[in-house]
C-alpha cells in the first residue's frame, strides 16, 4: 500500500544528497568569471547547470520538509514535552539545537574561529583556479562580440577574423560573441583568447603594458580626450596626477588596469559632452 510518509521521507533523503552533492561543487568550484572564461565542467556540467541543480533540489528539500512537519507533527510535538509530559518550549535540547544554531550564523556572520578558517579556505581553492589560467582580459569578455572584444582591447577587427579563420575556426562573425564561437566550436572562450592572441596584436596587454606605459598628456592626445577634464576626474577620485603622470601610475592608484581607466575617462566626456 502506498504510504505517503514514506515517500515523503524518501523525497527529503533523496533531495537532501543531491543538494549536498552539488553544494560541495560550488564549494570547490572557480568563480563565475573563471568557470564562464575557462568553460569549467565537471561530470559533464558546468557551474551554471549545478547552480540551477542546487537551487531546485533545495525547492523540493522545502517542501519535502513542510510536508514532514504536517505528517509527523503530532512526533515533534513530543520533542517539546518535558519529563513531566507538559509542553515545554524551552527544553534542554532544544535550547541546545538553538544554541549550535546560533553559533554557526553569528560564527559565519563574525568570522569566528574556526569559521574564518573555513571560509578562507572556500577562497583559497577559488583562487587555485584563477593561478591555473590566463584572465580575461576584462570583466565577462566572453559575452562580447568580437567587434566589442577588437574595441575594447584596441585590436584589429580584421586580424582578429584572419586569426580565427587561419585557425579553421568556423561560424566566425563579428557580430558574433566569444562565447558562441567557442561553443559552436566545442571550445573555451579563453582557447578563442588564445588563438586571437590579443597580446601580440594590441599595443596594450592585460596588463596594460601599452597604454599603461603613456603619460596622461600622450593619452590625451591618442585617444582624443581632453586632459584637464581626465586630471580633473582622476583628482575626484583621490590621485593627485599630472599630464606627466602614467596611465600605468594612475590605474594602480585607482586599482584598475590602464585599459579600463582609457575607457572610464573616454565614457565620462562623451557623457558630458552629450
Amino acid at each position: 500500500m502506498y504510504s505517503l510518509r514514506r515517500f515523503t521521507s524518501l523525497c527529503i533523503g533523496f533531495s537532501f544528497l543531491i543538494m549536498s552533492y552539488t553544494g560541495i561543487i560550488l564549494f570547490l568550484s572557480p568563480k563565475g568569471r573563471v568557470a564562464n572564461w575557462t568553460n569549467w565542467q565537471l561530470l559533464g556540467l558546468d557551474k551554471t547547470h549545478y547552480t540551477h541543480l542546487h537551487v531546485t533540489f533545495m525547492v523540493l528539500f522545502l517542501v519535502g520538509m513542510l510536508f514532514h512537519i504536517y505528517l509527523n507533527w503530532n512526533a515533534l510535538i513530543n520533542y517539546l514535552m518535558n519529563k513531566s509530559r507538559e509542553f515545554s518550549l524551552f527544553t534542554k535540547e532544544f535550547l541546545l539545537a538553538l544554541g549550535v544554531n546560533l553559533l554557526f550564523l553569528l560564527g559565519t556572520l563574525y568570522y569566528w574561529v574556526p569559521f574564518e578558517q573555513f571560509l578562507d579556505f572556500q577562497d583559497e581553492i577559488k583562487a587555485s583556479w584563477e593561478r591555473k589560467v590566463d584572465q580575461a582580459p576584462y570583466g565577462h569578455a566572453e559575452l562580447s562580440t568580437l567587434e566589442e572584444f577588437s574595441m575594447r582591447t584596441n585590436s584589429s577587427i580584421s586580424a582578429i577574423i584572419s586569426q580565427l579563420n587561419t585557425h579553421k575556426i568556423q561560424g566566425v562573425d563579428r557580430s558574433k560573441t566569444i562565447a558562441e564561437i567557442a561553443k559552436e566550436n566545442g571550445k573555451s572562450p579563453a582557447q578563442i583568447f588564445d588563438i586571437i592572441n590579443t597580446k601580440s596584436q594590441s599595443k596594450n596587454s592585460t596588463s596594460g603594458g601599452g597604454y599603461g606605459k603613456l603619460t596622461l598628456k600622450e593619452a590625451s592626445t591618442q585617444q582624443t580626450f581632453e586632459l584637464e577634464k581626465a586630471l580633473h576626474i582622476i583628482h575626484e577620485k583621490g590621485f593627485n596626477a599630472t599630464e606627466n603622470s602614467t596611465m600605468k601610475e594612475c590605474a594602480e592608484a585607482l586599482h584598475v588596469k590602464p585599459i579600463e581607466l582609457l575607457e572610464l575617462l573616454k565614457t565620462i566626456q562623451t557623457k558630458e559632452s552629450k
